[in-house]
């Protein structure tokens, strides 16, 4: 076992590295920055589909398809709507047969970011190549539906073991894209997605890891699940002939959160690494914190203790961890989910975070279109801050027309912006106000320049019985936003 001393002098040798003369000086944590994304959500998937979407402020709302709603007071959700495995891999038709939606999902959302990040699988270490996985309620779909076959006299399948567990989603991506290094699950509700990516971004600073692929999510698009939500009054009702306008975060008439489903997969990587393959990056990952409440807090569905000091907690570490204060945040990627309570916890908290800038700084959610469905949408967060940074223009708030004052003066965008922030500050609420989670991008004017390979190199070790479909063989099509929005806008202002 070993001794307080060698426990220490381990700490010492990580912290710090040792000149030839024996002085030790201490070395920072590799950079971490993002290189590829793969959005698949109900607005669109594919980083120009879904965030030319949300800049056109489209929704993704309408009546549930996906399992039988009539038990359910909310009777709408955000579905990724024409979703076909077999538009990602060759032979997806025959694997989705077997595979539980969230992990078609998670292998299409990786699909994506991968092809973006244009990277060259084989020729990074294999076991310095991981995947990290975030899901809240894993594949529970399909397993309440086994065990009632099984409670009816039915056989129990034979991989009903592996689907059950959170951890089969990440063993499958794995195997998929020929990833050796660690994987790991974080499930911790509808923060999974961005704790998956604080969790890799701490592994690419230990040195552990060069490369992560981090996947958010989920499929809340199930009776069962939906019959929970309904219980805690978490959904809304009040729009169910109007499901476009249903979410309306920090919104006076808002009601309640829309169910959903949705991915979302980003490549992470140590800077150092993406520069060496010169790699495009769409931003520095340059702070996360997650708070508990703690306290002793018990929960209630509808009457729940306000208390605004683990968001404010969280959102002052990530801001620290990034080296910012807080007139340096010029955006605000919110959680902003249409609850009834947490909109305003989170609208106070950010007041106390921001102090005198807060009532100046933009503040946008994107769930005000996709609703809030667990790991999906946190990820989804993530990257829309990342092509905030990148893209220079900012999608609105959809259906915020009447500011609730008890948020206090709140600035929402409610109509897209060409806007180059710096800094974007992303925020996550658990169910239950128990923890939050922070996380901040920044971008880096020396990134701009850098250009990836021409194309992603597909690994030769891959499940060669579901290859890549060959559209996502080709080099990526050059793609700026804000070139094509900034004309069309010229010309509406020309027609008025």
């Amino acid at each position: 076992m070993a001794t307080n001393l060698q426990r220490e002098a381990h700490m010492f040798r990580r912290k710090h590295r040792v000149t030839e003369s024996g002085e030790a000086t201490p070395t920072a944590a590799p950079a971490v920055v993002v290189t590829g994304v793969g959005p698949v959500s109900a607005v669109g998937c594919g980083r120009e589909a879904f965030y030319g979407s949300l800049v056109e402020g489209q929704v993704g709302y309408g009546p549930i398809t996906l399992c039988d709603a009539s038990r359910s007071p909310s009777k709408i959700a955000a579905e990724v709507t024409d979703f076909a495995l077999s538009d990602y891999l060759e032979a997806g038709r025959k694997l989705a047969r077997i595979t539980p939606r969230s992990t078609q999902m998670a292998l299409a959302a990786a699909v994506l970011a991968l092809h973006d990040a244009q990277i060259d699988i084989d020729a990074v270490d294999p076991n310095r190549f991981g995947a990290h996985i975030g899901t809240g309620v894993g594949n529970i779909g399909d397993s309440i539906r086994v065990f009632e076959r099984w409670a009816g006299g039915g056989n129990m399948p034979a991989h009903t073991a592996f689907l059950a567990i959170h951890h089969s989603v990440a063993c499958v991506l794995s195997t998929f894209f020929n990833i050796r290094g660690a994987i790991l699950t974080t499930s911790t509700g509808c923060n999974s997605g961005v704790d998956a990516m604080g969790q890799a971004m701490r592994a690419i600073q230990s040195g552990a890891l060069d490369v992560v692929l981090v996947v958010g999510t989920d499929c809340e698009v199930v009776p069962e699940i939906m019959a929970a939500l309904n219980a805690s009054g978490s959904l809304t009702t009040r729009y169910n002939d109007a499901p476009e306008l249903a979410s309306r975060p920090f919104d006076l008439g808002r009601d309640g959160n829309v169910v959903g489903e949705g991915a979302g997969a980003l490549v992470l990587e140590s800077e150092a690494h993406a520069r060496a393959r010169r790699a495009r990056i769409y931003a520095r990952f340059a702070g996360y914190t997650q708070c508990a409440a703690g306290e002793g807090r018990q929960y209630s569905h509808d009457a729940p203790e306000i208390n605004l000091d683990p968001s404010v907690r969280a959102m002052r570490g990530a801001i620290g961890e990034a080296g910012w204060d807080a007139s340096d945040v010029h955006l605000v990627n919110a959680n902003g989910s249409s609850s009834k309570i947490y909109d305003r916890v989170e609208a106070l908290a950010l007041a106390e975070t921001l102090g005198e800038s807060f009532a100046t700084t933009r503040v946008h959610s994107i769930k005000s279109m996709l609703g809030q469905h667990g790991a999906g949408t946190s990820a989804l967060q993530a990257i829309t801050a990342c092509l905030s940074i990148r893209q220079g223009v900012v999608p609105p708030t959809v259906n915020c027309s009447e500011p609730d004052p008890e948020c206090g003066p709140i600035h929402v965008t409610t109509r897209p912006e060409a806007l180059h922030p710096v800094n974007v500050l992303m925020h996550s609420i658990g169910l239950g106000g128990f923890y939050y989670s922070a996380a901040a991008f920044e971008r880096d004017d020396s990134m701009i320049e850098v250009t990836g390979a021409s194309q992603v190199a597909w690994s030769e070790g891959h499940a060669r019985k579901y290859a890549v479909s060959s559209m996502y063989q080709k080099p990526l099509t050059p793609w700026r936003l804000e070139d094509s929005w900034l004309a069309d806008q010229a010309d509406q202002a020309g027609d008025e």
